[in-house]
């Protein structure tokens, strides 16, 4: 290899050989670039990529080897053939093509040879150029060079592009590097491989050469050429990295921002809380607060969703104006929302959340409306409460869960007993589960009966529940935590089932109530499941009263309604249960004839201490005599309760007074004795 030194500093101009490692630098360096954008696309556009770094990677190798050449001085008179010298630029240029496809693939071995492919061409443009480079004396050609030289051309760009597969700057630098070598080793050892024997000057005037000056003026000529070639595909490299980079950009914000707020979304926050979990110093603390807003499905079902988004975005732009060192805020979807604080002393901590109280504490003034809007506030605290985004957003949920189950606006920090009661409720959703799929409960029925004639009228079914290790769950806790869970549907047919089985097995035919959840209500296999139930059982339709609230019809008020008639029709009666708490009672009245009306057990409580109450009772049972309806008082526990409502006019009672809810049916001779309790009392008083 000291001959090729030899040879470069001997019969080289020294500022042509600088100006040709500068173009083959640059545009190594362009075609890395390039290569870049062939792996990153497809189809059409990846076949573009290929030919334009075709173009720029035969153009820098085309030009290096023609500015290198003409850089080279000998004695001899030198011609150049010029439709070789342009078929050398072709060939350097369409066998760089498959060379490149086959060295964007992903394996290993198909990459190399890739490279190798434009190993060959670089080496076939050279020795083309080099026929084209004619010298009026006898050459001699070095075949051990020529062989070196495609050698070190192949293997050095099988490495290039070997290496040029990687994603970093290290490896785009060795790439280039690589490359560049491939296309100088090529060229200054090939040209090692030639040697011009001197010439006479009987020969050297017989055949008139290039002189240096005009081979000068050829390389700067190409030199240009090659920088415009070259400076083309490195715009079009810039431009579609600035295209790309605005479209990231625009598709980041996209997907870690909310569309309507601004805020982050729940892809920004969790972004954002990893990123600070990662970088927070030892002693710095860090809270994760989830905000949940109350109040808020008021205004979209009121006003609208149009309505709704206002004030949402109006509490964006009020979070936004109290951002804080170390604070942010997103919209996690709907009207959750959270927000990251790190701090390093307590007071910060309260004056945030005082400052956050303070957001809610004014009113939202919109279009239409003005409204005030409430938020529980629960608070997670890093390293205390975790160390990880999961560990600090479930428990944060657990706090603000916790707040808003205790209708409090006062923020909620987490508490380790708070696990205890979700890990509670969750074995008891399971258990729950388990038991509505093996039928685990039993019907006890309470006892209804008439004041006028002491008899008993019928009973109200109510289910039971005696888990195996907790004993007897009440039915509050239960029933909301079936709604809940998506269950109540099947253990309000359940209970329909049992309770006309057995009912139809009574020695006497009273009738069976069974409540009916506003669930039950908008299943469309309700008729179907209650005819199924009558048919199986035995019971006569007209055995069967089914109980519902006021808020049964809320969901879809026709469905609701032409459902009911339809059980109507069927010989059942229907009762409306909890009168007076609903939503709209008269309304509810007028919409259907219900066959009986049950007082709320709230109203009785409060008969024999509030004059109130009892005027509310009158207005009841004179509403109910109006529509021929009777009414029914619930939850009668005392003797002078009991008189109170047979004295305003209620027809039936139920409550402890009477008989409490027991597997076994009532003792008729113990209620009459409890009613005529109250006619004696009439008489004597």
């Amino acid at each position: 290899m000291s001959n090729v030194a030899l040879g470069i500093l001997r019969d080289h101009s020294a500022w042509l050989v600088l100006l040709a490692l500068m173009i083959c630098m640059a545009g190594s360096a362009v075609t890395v670039q390039l290569f870049g954008r062939i792996k990153a696309s497809s189809g059409i556009s990846r076949s573009g990529w290929i030919v334009l770094c075709a173009v720029a990677t035969g153009t820098m190798v085309w030009c290096t080897h023609f500015v290198a050449m003409m850089a080279f001085h000998t004695t001899a008179p030198v011609s150049l053939d010029p439709l070789l010298t342009f078929c050398s630029l072709l060939i350097a240029i369409a066998l760089s093509v498959p060379g490149l496809a086959r060295a964007a693939r992903e394996k290993s071995l198909i990459r190399a040879l890739g490279g190798a492919e434009i190993g060959v061409a670089i080496a076939a443009m050279h020795y083309t150029g080099m026929a084209a480079y004619h010298v009026s004396t006898m050459v001699m050609w070095n075949w051990y060079y020529v062989a070196t030289s495609v050698l070190l051309a192949v293997g050095l760009s099988g490495s290039a592009f070997l290496v040029m597969n990687g994603d970093t700057r290290r490896d785009q630098l060795s790439s280039g590097m690589l490359l560049a070598l491939a296309v100088v080793t090529l060229h200054f050892t090939g040209m090692s491989a030639m040697h011009v024997e001197p010439s006479s000057m009987a020969e050297a005037a017989a055949e008139p050469g290039l002189s240096i000056t005009t081979m000068t003026t050829m390389a700067i000529a190409t030199s240009c050429a090659a920088i415009l070639v070259i400076g083309c595909a490195a715009v079009c490299v810039i431009i579609d990295g600035h295209t790309q980079s605005e479209t990231y950009r625009r598709l980041h914000r996209m997907a870690m921002c909310d569309a309507l707020t601004g805020l982050p979304n729940r892809s920004g926050f969790n972004a954002d809380l990893d990123l600070r979990l990662r970088t927070r110093q030892g002693r710095t603390r860090l809270a994760v607060i989830m905000l949940d807003l109350s109040r808020f499905k008021h205004i979209n079902d009121t006003y609208g969703h149009r309505a709704g988004d206002e004030v949402l975005v109006a509490l964006a732009g009020r979070v936004s104006a109290l951002q804080a060192p170390g604070a942010s805020f997103a919209r996690l979807g709907g009207d959750e929302f959270a927000a990251i604080l790190t701090y390093d002393q307590e007071a910060k901590l309260a004056g945030f959340l005082g400052r956050l109280e303070a957001v809610f504490a004014d009113p939202f003034d919109c279009e239409q409306f003005s409204t005030v809007i409430g938020c529980n506030i629960g608070i997670a605290v890093c390293p205390n409460d975790g160390v990880d985004a999961d560990t600090l957003l479930a428990k944060a949920d657990l706090a603000m869960y916790r707040a808003k189950s205790a209708f409090s606006t006062e923020p909620c920090f987490y508490r380790a007993e708070m696990d205890e009661a979700v890990r509670d409720r969750r074995d008891l959703t399971n258990d729950l589960r388990l038991a509505i799929a093996d039928g685990a409960f039993e019907v006890h029925y309470q006892v209804q009966a008439s004041i006028e004639t002491g008899k008993i009228s019928g009973y109200e079914a109510l289910i039971r529940w005696h888990h195996p290790t907790r004993g007897a769950v009440p039915p509050s806790v239960f029933v909301p935590l079936a709604e809940e869970i998506g269950e109540i549907i099947p253990l309000g047919n359940w209970v329909l089932r049992r309770a006309c089985a057995e009912a139809a097995a009574w020695p006497a035919s009273h009738v069976v109530s069974v409540n009916l959840s506003p669930l039950q209500l908008s299943d469309p296999d309700l008729v179907a499941i209650v005819s199924r139930a009558l048919e199986e059982s035995g019971l006569a339709p007209g055995r069967l009263a089914l109980e519902l609230t006021e808020s049964a019809l809320i969901r879809d008020r026709a469905f609701a309604l032409r459902q009911l008639h339809m059980l109507k029709a069927m010989g059942i009666s229907l009762a409306l249960d909890d009168f007076g708490v609903g939503y709209s009672s008269l309304d509810v009245l007028r919409a259907f004839p219900f066959d009986r009306i049950k007082l709320d057990a709230s109203f009785i409580a409060e008969i024999d201490k509030s004059e109130q109450a009892i005027l509310i009772l009158r207005s009841v049972t004179a509403l109910g005599a109006s529509l021929n309806i009777p009414v029914l008082a619930e939850g009668v526990e005392e003797l002078e309760q009991l008189r109170i409502v047979e004295q305003e006019g209620c027809q039936a009672v139920q409550g402890f007074l009477i008989g409490r809810p027991e597997r076994s049916l009532a003792d008729p001779e113990r209620v009459r004795q409890a009613l005529d309790a109250v006619t004696l009392d009439r008489i004597f008083t």
